[in-house]
């Protein structure tokens, strides 16, 4: 089948890839403008365009793909199907209706509709998450469902592994939908508007670590907003990003654990020191709502990203008592 791809980031380019490796023809590739990035703001190109070039595939990069022009494009190039994962803008008339649309959604459709549903469903503890093949339709992420996989999330799973995860698995799943389109025998069924879910996209306050909160409610916080984002804290006044941590119970602290609590925080409460630092044999944890957090990688503003314990040795006043704010 002669098709049409729409994606921008890592995530597009996976499933570009898996189409790649079908037996269906990629005669188009849209994907966003390039964008200013980095410290010299010069313009960078999205994994889907490097990926495109790589494969001498034909590209265009419009601010509005919905209109006339592009609808004419695709007429004359017989494109049978468009086919979307994460592209970055909202498909409207005329090109909506010209001929089919399918958008591979990361989640399990209708639960977490919207943006973010990789980092959502890790933030939520979910332990299962998937890909939804469907039809777009005016209203966003609202289309009947060709196809379903479902993908465990592993207690070591970041957004990272898992877009990669779900990258692989909805390339696979989108090439197969459009075969029975091809074929004809491709059905689909409409989504259970009463079980729908809707989350919005990350914001700043998603990204702020309060250590009232329980250990294992900011681990998954850190694991959902990791290696791409960053949750984050302060530490004397300076942001310092939270790229890997393990949620630790109070029973962990005995004389085999390895950790050891000062004497100065033993018997205090730990709704009044939570985000007190607690440092032990060159590991750093912080004290919680509930429990506790080992703190394992970090990225001090403006520098590099470290363990912990490479952390410490370069900031030797930051101490058992100290608090993260």
């Amino acid at each position: 089948m002669k098709i049409a791809f729409a994606g921008t980031p890592q995530f597009g380019a996976l499933v570009l890839g898996a189409l790649l490796h079908s037996r269906h023809d990629v005669a188009l590739v849209f994907t966003q403008p390039d964008r200013p990035a980095g410290r010299g703001r010069a313009l960078r190109q999205s994994p889907v365009k490097q990926l495109a070039v790589r494969e001498g595939l034909r590209v265009e990069q419009p601010e509005r793909i919905s209109t006339p022009e592009y609808v004419e494009e695709l007429r004359s190039l017989g494109i049978e199907a468009l086919t979307v994962a994460a592209f970055g803008q909202i498909l409207k008339a005329p090109l909506l209706g010209g001929l089919p649309c399918i958008n591979v959604h990361a989640s399990l459709l209708p639960r977490y509709r919207g943006a973010a549903p990789i980092e959502r469903a890790i933030m939520a503890g979910e332990k299962v998450t998937g890909v939804s093949i469907m039809d777009i339709t005016p209203k966003v992420d609202t289309g009947a469902v060709y196809l379903q996989r479902q993908i465990a999330i592993a207690d070591e799973d970041d957004a990272g592994s898992m877009y990669l995860k779900l990258g692989k698995a909805g390339g696979e799943a989108l090439a197969e939908v459009i075969s029975g389109i091809e074929s004809g025998t491709a059905s689909s069924q409409p989504q259970e508007e009463n079980a729908a879910t809707y989350v919005e996209k990350i914001t700043a306050a998603d990204m702020e670590i309060s250590w009232r909160d329980p250990a294992e409610k900011i681990a998954l916080q850190v694991r959902a907003l990791s290696p791409h984002i960053g949750a984050y804290t302060n530490a004397d006044s300076r942001r310092l990003k939270v790229w890997r941590a393990k949620a630790v119970e109070a029973e962990a602290f005995d004389t085999e654990s390895g950790y050891g609590v000062p004497s100065k925080l033993s018997g205090t409460s730990k709704k009044q020191v939570s985000g007190s630092v607690i440092v032990s044999r060159q590991r750093l944890l912080v004290v919680c709502g509930t429990g506790f957090i080992e703190i394992l990688e970090v990225q001090p503003e403006g520098k590099r990203r470290m363990t912990a314990s490479e952390f410490l040795r370069g900031h030797r006043r930051l101490e058992s008592g100290n608090r993260l704010e």
